[in-house]
């Protein structure tokens, strides 16, 4: 975690960009119950592949309600209505039991390593493909889930913005923001000075993510370098798109074999391709884990839990042979 760790410490001074401009922390935006099938709306179904995964979110949240609420409770209520929960809260508060699923491929299992933070974060099982059963009632969350993070509504919108991810992602989102730095001539600034040039830009909610984009710079790490943060979710995507119908097992597991051989080609262990996601996953959240409730942190911590586990994903092997088994 090298690498991962020395932004970290470059951005521990930069609390002052935080601080000092009044940017409020980016609302991750998950939506899964039925009622946030209709508040995507017609905006989500009309977005453009790269719109989708500029916007794009891998944690769907619900919404919570109260009855016979006082007057006194009721902003109370309005704000955590907007609050925004893992998935866990779908399907029950406490981590959804799989049941005595058959034991799959290891493989199989392998790509599934690969996006387990967000499996188990989500309350899910990362022995299973995509973490759940491919039942009809999972077939239906999956699709809402797709529908409002990523705008996928069908095969045809799945399979380009898996494209997407694979062409460009994030990486590329990292690389625009950071060419825009340099003609802006604030990107080889120092801290203090680039963080009174950068408020004054008119970059919105992007503001973290300009900050993640330069001392990513200043660390001498490249946008090319989080390419695991993009490839671990096209495997997760795949596993989405076989439990909702978009795409056959097989083709979901042809795509993730190759994928996953790519990974291998690119990163020497699961610590390495790790480092490379949450750099990543920093840049999507904007988020230079400068607070305790960090959600990078939380990300990682995930990965911290899986990796010390009996025979958990990471108890796999990183140079396992990877075969069609299926």
């Amino acid at each position: 975690m090298k690498k991962i760790w020395m932004l970290v410490a470059v951005s521990m001074v930069s609390s002052l960009l935080f601080a000092g401009c009044g940017v409020a922390e980016r609302e991750v935006k998950r939506t899964t119950s039925e009622a946030a099938v209709e508040s995507a709306e017609d905006a989500d179904e009309e977005l453009s592949v790269e719109e989708s995964i500029e916007n794009e979110d891998d944690e769907p949240s619900v919404e919570e309600s109260a009855e016979d609420m006082s007057d006194a409770s009721a902003a109370e209520e309005s704000a955590e209505e907007k609050k925004p929960v893992t998935m866990a809260g779908l399907v029950g508060e406490s981590r959804k039991e799989q049941g005595t699923a058959e034991e799959l491929p290891q493989t199989i299992l392998w790509f599934n390593a690969t996006y387990a933070p967000l499996t188990y974060s989500n309350g899910c099982n990362w022995r299973l493909v995509g973490g759940w059963e491919p039942t009809e009632e999972n077939a239906e969350i999956t699709k809402t889930l797709l529908q409002s993070s990523w705008s996928v509504k069908d095969r045809e919108t799945g399979l380009e913005t898996v494209k997407n991810l694979i062409q460009k992602g994030h990486r590329g989102k990292c690389r625009e923001y950071t060419e825009q730095m340099a003609e802006w001539g604030i990107l080889d600034l120092g801290e203090e000075e680039f963080i009174q040039q950068i408020v004054e830009k008119d970059v919105g909610n992007e503001l973290g993510r300009y900050a993640v984009a330069y001392y990513m710079h200043k660390s001498g790490i490249e946008p090319e370098y989080m390419v695991a943060w993009d490839l671990c979710r096209v495997n997760q995507l795949y596993a989405d798109y076989y439990l909702c119908g978009y795409v056959t097992y097989e083709e979901a597991m042809d795509a993730s074999l190759t994928n996953s051989l790519k990974l291998q080609e690119l990163f020497d262990s699961w610590e390495e391709m790790m480092d490379s996601y949450m750099t990543g996953y920093m840049f999507w959240q904007g988020d230079l884990m400068l607070t305790d409730d960090s959600p990078s942190k939380e990300r990682y911590h995930y990965y911290e839990i899986l990796k010390d586990m009996e025979n958990g994903p990471y108890t796999l092997d990183w140079n396992m042979e990877l075969k069609k088994s299926w």
